[in-house]
């Protein structure tokens, strides 16, 4: 029997989170069937409350995104420094005759 199993015919590729997953189900499932309608409706509505807070962060954060991205564009360029000396071609003017 042991040759059977160690063989690549009997091996197959197993997603590593697949079987906990399946087992935090049952165990979800077999909770909920011992819990009372009451308090199976609060633990929905805590769930519910919670992906609704989670959805409205990530809305507010992706609009401060856009925020930032619009203050980023709205803002002057940097004022040029006075210099003082400058070796080399200026970059308007190398171009002309």
């Amino acid at each position: 029997m042991l040759p059977n199993v160690l063989s690549g015919k009997y091996n197959w590729p197993m997603n590593p989170r697949a079987m906990p997953m399946a087992l935090g189900r049952r165990g979800g499932q077999a909770r909920a069937r011992n819990l009372p309608a009451a308090e199976r409706r609060r633990i929905a509505a805590l769930g519910g409350a919670a992906r609704r807070r989670s959805l409205q962060a990530a809305r507010r954060l992706a609009a401060n995104f856009v925020y930032a991205a619009a203050v980023r564009e709205l803002r002057p360029p940097p004022a040029v420094k006075r210099m003082k000396t400058f070796s080399g071609q200026l970059p308007d003017l190398s171009n002309r005759d």
